[in-house]
C-alpha cells in the first residue's frame, strides 16, 4: 500500500538567475512587472534544468521523509521521459502510474529568478486524467492543479473518498475560476484543503473578511483541515476548533519555486504520522524554508530527521492559537 499517490503534470523546468533586471510596480499594487533590456544579451547565472511540477514535487517531498509514494501523470515519449524516470528512481518515487502517450509534447517552463522571486514562462500541455481501474491501494490521494476536463477525475476521487481514502486537494486557477459542483463536492470530502490567501478569498467570494471569517467559511464547506498560506506572512490551519497561525521559518531566500509544494508535503507528512495541525504547520514551514535556500523545487526538501533536528534547534518556533 502507498501512503500517497500524487496526481498531476510533470514538467521540465529551466532555472535562470537574473541580475540585470528591474521591477516596475503600478499604483494598483502589488501587481508588478519584471523588466529586462529588450534585444540585448543579458548575463545570467545558475542555468540548470530539473524535473518539476506540483504533483511530482509533493511525491518527492514525502518520499524524502520515507513515505511510500507514487505519481499518476501523463507524459510524451521524448527525451524528457528518460530524464524523469531516472529522477523518480533516484528519489524513490514509484512511477508505474505514469502513462506515456507517443507523439505528445511535454510541459516545460523557464523560471526567471530575480531577488528571490520567480517569474515562470510556461508551456503547459493539457491532459485529461482518470484513475485506473487497478489503482493500487493508498492511504491518500493528493490532487494538484489540473487542466480542462478535471471533472471526471474529481468524481472518481470522490468515490474513493467515500470508501475511506484521504483526499489532499490543492485546486488550481481553472478549478477555482469555474467553481463547479465537482470542486465543492470534493472539497466537502477532503482531508486537507490547501489554498493561498488569494485563492481562499475567491472561493468564499469575499474580499473584505478577516482570517477568522475566511477559515470558518472554508471549514463550513466540509474539509477536515483547512490550510491557507499567506506568503512571507506565514500560514494558517483550522480544524473546526483551533485556528493556528505560524510565521515563515527563518531562511535566506535564493529561489522560491516549489516552496508551496514543500509546505504541502511537510504538512501531509505530519498528518500521516498522526500529528495535530499545529505540529503539521511547523513541519510544513521548516520544509518550505529549506527549499527556498536552493535553486529548484526539490534540492532543499528535507528528511524527517532533518525536519525534527531543525525544529529542535529552534524550540521557540511554534504555532500560535488565534
Amino acid at each position: 500500500m502507498f501512503d500517497l499517490i500524487s496526481i498531476g503534470a510533470i514538467k521540465l523546468d529551466t532555472f535562470i538567475i537574473l541580475h540585470e533586471a528591474s521591477v516596475l510596480c503600478e499604483l494598483k499594487m502589488p501587481e508588478c512587472k519584471l523588466c529586462i533590456a529588450y534585444g540585448q544579451k543579458i548575463p545570467v547565472e545558475a542555468f540548470s534544468t530539473e524535473i518539476a511540477g506540483s504533483a511530482p514535487n509533493v511525491a518527492v517531498g514525502l518520499a524524502r521523509m520515507k513515505f511510500k509514494t507514487s505519481l499518476l501523470s501523463i507524459v510524451g515519449s521524448d527525451e524528457m521521459m528518460a530524464q524523469a524516470r531516472a529522477f523518480f528512481k533516484k528519489n524513490k518515487v514509484n512511477a508505474s502510474l505514469v502513462k506515456i502517450v507517443p507523439e505528445t509534447r511535454n510541459s516545460a517552463a523557464v523560471v526567471l529568478s530575480y531577488k528571490g522571486e520567480s517569474t515562470q514562462l510556461v508551456d503547459h500541455v493539457p491532459h485529461v486524467y482518470h484513475l485506473p481501474h487497478n489503482l493500487p491501494d493508498t492511504k491518500m490521494l493528493h490532487i494538484s492543479e489540473l487542466g480542462q476536463g478535471y471533472e471526471s477525475l474529481y468524481r472518481e476521487a470522490l468515490r474513493l473518498a467515500v470508501k475511506g481514502v484521504g483526499i489532499s486537494l490543492n485546486p488550481g486557477s481553472i478549478q477555482i475560476k469555474e467553481a463547479k459542483d465537482e470542486l465543492f463536492e470534493l472539497i466537502a470530502a477532503s482531508t486537507v484543503l490547501f489554498l493561498n490567501m488569494i485563492e481562499a478569498r475567491r472561493i468564499i467570494g469575499k474580499e473584505d473578511v478577516e482570517i477568522h471569517g475566511i477559515m470558518a467559511s472554508l471549514k463550513a464547506l466540509g474539509p477536515k483541515y483547512v490550510v491557507v498560506t499567506d506568503g512571507l506572512q506565514g500560514a494558517y490551519a483550522f480544524d473546526g476548533k483551533t485556528l493556528s497561525v505560524i510565521p515563515s521559518f527563518p531562511a535566506e531566500r535564493i529561489e522560491a519555486t516549489g516552496a508551496g509544494d514543500a509546505f504541502v508535503s511537510g504538512f501531509l507528512g505530519a498528518i500521516l504520522k498522526g500529528k495535530p495541525a499545529e505540529e503539521a504547520l511547523r513541519w510544513a514551514s521548516v520544509n518550505s524554508a529549506s527549499v527556498i535556500t536552493h535553486i529548484g523545487p526539490t534540492k532543499g526538501l528535507l528528511s524527517l530527521t532533518e525536519i525534527k533536528a531543525r525544529l529542535k534547534a529552534r524550540p521557540g518556533f511554534q504555532a500560535k492559537t488565534l
